[in-house]
């Protein structure tokens, strides 16, 4: 009887824990904050793709990946912060080695940045992701967005391929890769990663705080 008695008291016992484990996972479920934070000054060192919009009260840093469906929703949920006052929007390339697109469809934002055009050609890279993620003349294809842009073929040609370009987005991943990122959109907010869904209420919130 004993034993038995044992037995019982270890299966509530690990019946307890186990609906502990349980609910407090789903409490975080709920909850915007992931618990992880990252030094604001490494974040945004180093920059080249920025949106301010006077006095930075919030500052958002978003990893993204061009080809990563993820990052095209979590574009459309937030791309009204880049011309929202009190706010500075950074973009740090973070191409996944699952895209076949990741890299050439960063450096090509980059090469735009360059030209003047970068925020431009994210809106174009998103917009459009299901027609060039699946173009066998993924370059070509890149010079016509660029073009559409009223960017110079020749001048973005060169750049898509120049050493520069890669390195700048190479800065980033080596970023991404330091910070440990497990996956795009990873978004930071004053330093705090937040889930993409709950971007416009946690900046909302501290607008309204300052």
């Amino acid at each position: 009887m004993t034993n038995d008695w044992k037995l019982i008291l270890k299966v509530i016992v690990g019946s307890v824990i186990l609906l502990m484990v349980v609910i407090f996972g789903l409490s975080r479920m709920g909850t915007s904050a992931t618990g992880l934070t990252a030094d604001q000054n490494i974040l945004v060192n180093g920059a080249k793709l920025v949106a301010e919009n006077g006095e930075t009260k919030v500052t958002v840093v978003n990893f993204s990946d061009m080809e990563c469906p993820a990052c095209q929703a979590a574009h459309e949920l937030t791309k009204s912060l880049n011309t929202t006052p009190g706010v500075k929007v950074v973009l740090r390339y973070f191409p996944l080695s699952v895209h076949k697109y990741g890299l050439i469809s960063a450096q090509a934002v980059e090469a735009a940045r360059e030209m003047g055009k970068g925020w431009e050609m994210v809106d174009l890279l998103f917009s459009k992701q299901g027609e060039w993620s699946v173009d066998p003349n993924i370059e070509n294809t890149l010079v016509v967005y660029a073009k559409s842009l009223g960017l110079d073929e020749t001048t973005f040609r060169n750049k898509l391929k120049s050493p520069e370009v890669a390195a700048a987005v190479q800065e980033d991943v080596n970023l991404g890769n330091s910070l440990q990122l497990s996956g795009t959109p990873t978004i930071y907010i004053n330093g705090e990663q937040v889930g993409a869904e709950f971007v416009m209420d946690k900046v909302n919130a501290l607008l309204k705080a300052k």
